[in-house]
């Protein structure tokens, strides 16, 4: 009986998990700001969820074997 990887051990968990630690960490200064302007600026965010994207992607392929280095290649 074959036993099933954790979420976090599997190639897309493991991307999502990365992507999730991105969003986190940039989200906590864009929302510094934001409380002392009272305003939001949805570019910001829109970075923030582009640099999660590519981190997602990069971390999927490097994980399931697609591409071995990644993204970037090195």
């Amino acid at each position: 009986m074959a036993r099933k990887k954790a979420f976090h051990n599997t190639a897309f968990g493991s991307a999502l998990l990365d992507s999730l630690r991105v969003i986190v960490l940039a989200i906590i200064p864009i929302l510094i700001i934001s409380l002392q302007d009272r305003t939001l600026d949805w570019r910001q965010l829109a970075i923030v969820g582009g640099v999660a994207l590519l981190k997602f992607i990069d971390k999927y392929l490097h994980k399931s074997d697609i591409a071995e280095k990644g993204l970037t290649r090195f």
